[in-house]
């Protein structure tokens, strides 16, 4: 993960509220590469018709990668492609980790003033089907659209091992009109035709494990959470009116981001109530094609629904005030944070932000409890502790 480190905020506890510290923070077939470097150059495609705001023949250049720069992340068994639009460097630096120097040299000669990147990933079933080709390219109405489809052996006399392969390639497109998106028809080893676009990410939010809330409410909603000792203030609640429930953005605004509740000894997608002792993870999972950005992992809640509503369960002595360093962490598609509880009162604490100042007052009590992470678009989730 990347961490750019900002500035940080206190939250006091008592009189004190909130408050933040100052601070800033070629030319070419646009086909499979025929060359030794996997390259080529081209004013590539056939256009079609166009109609409306349609620019066709733009001049293109295709980079082959010899594999799945995503992982790949996404499974064959639910999609037969991906896609992304790459308008700027920096929207490749994902892809760009492990990839073949001559592959980030291609994407860094791309002046993206005049030029756009569409990146296609698929699938075939020997080793043969390691290539990519592109035909019908144009832009239209802002969308690049291009078929693409995976390259077999060609020749029946080539030997070629019989295995599951991933491609992937670059296709750069230079033309006036810069297009804001991506509709690819991907034609797989299996000559399986499916149309991918850039929205629809790496991975499927129904495909996660665990889940977002219990159904329904609560068997146990407590009066309240009152601790009793003169000298405990609660943590306050940092994040905004009402939150997101299990998908919203990062700190950039952006979605693709899902959180989800999950149980350590059962990853299935049903909620039960987690006994004493029991472990406790939240996992939050950038689903999307691009890096998004969350703060540092300590920018969470824990609460307890009670008849006064969402209450915080930790807290500390009056007048104490915890800092929390403004980090723009970047999340890789496919990848994902976690949080690790155990339902006690020191495992709330035990290795989280403050756990020398924090404690749970008074015991855990059996209800409906939630998690909220304000380090991005305010995601909650929340599960059942029966106690």
């Amino acid at each position: 993960m990347i961490r750019r480190t900002r500035r940080t905020v206190l939250y006091g506890l008592g009189a004190g509220g909130v408050a933040a510290l100052a601070g800033c923070t070629s030319e070419g077939d646009p086909g499979a590469g025929d060359g030794a470097d996997g390259s080529d150059g081209g004013n590539g495609g056939n256009g079609g018709d166009g109609g409306g705001d349609s620019h066709p023949d733009p001049e293109t250049e295709v980079r082959q990668v010899g594999g799945a720069l995503s992982g790949p992340a996404w499974s064959r068994e639910e999609r037969r492609g991906f896609a992304a639009l790459i308008t700027e460097e920096g929207d490749a630096a994902w892809l760009l980790r492990e990839a073949p120097e001559e592959t980030v040299a291609f994407v860094r000669a791309t002046d993206f003033d005049e030029s756009a990147l569409a990146y296609v990933e698929s699938v075939g079933p020997t080793t043969c089907h390691a290539t990519i080709s592109f035909a019908d390219v144009a832009v239209e109405n802002g969308t690049l659209v291009a078929s693409a489809t995976v390259e077999g052996p060609g020749d029946e006399d080539v030997a070629c091992g019989e295995a599951i392969t991933f491609s992937g390639a670059f296709l750069r497109v230079t033309t006036d009109a810069l297009p804001e998106s991506v509709r690819t028809s991907v034609t797989d080893g299996w000559g399986e035709t499916v149309e991918v676009t850039g929205e629809g990410g790496v991975l499927d939010p129904e495909r996660l494990d665990g889940y977002v809330r219990p159904d329904g409410d609560p068997e146990t909603v407590p009066d309240g959470f009152d601790c009793g000792a003169d000298d405990f203030r609660r943590h306050p609640a940092v994040y905004e009116e009402g939150v997101s429930w299990g998908s919203g953005g990062g700190v950039d605004g952006d979605g693709g981001l899902e959180l989800r509740v999950v149980d350590p000894d059962d990853a299935g997608n049903e909620a039960a109530a987690f006994e004493r002792g029991d472990e406790v993870r939240i996992e939050l999972t950038n689903v999307s094609g691009r890096e998004r950005h969350v703060g540092n992992q300590g920018k969470y809640n824990l609460e307890l629904r009670t008849e006064a509503g969402w209450t915080e369960v930790r807290g500390g002595e009056e007048g104490a005030t915890f800092g929390y360093t403004d980090e723009a962490i970047a999340v890789l598609p496919g990848e994902t944070l976690a949080w690790e509880f155990e339902m006690t009162e020191t495992g709330l604490i035990e290795g989280g932000p403050h756990a020398d100042a924090l404690r749970v007052c008074p015991d855990l009590v059996p209800g409906r409890y939630r998690f909220v992470f304000f380090g991005a678009d305010d995601l909650a989730v929340a599960f059942d502790y029966a106690g």
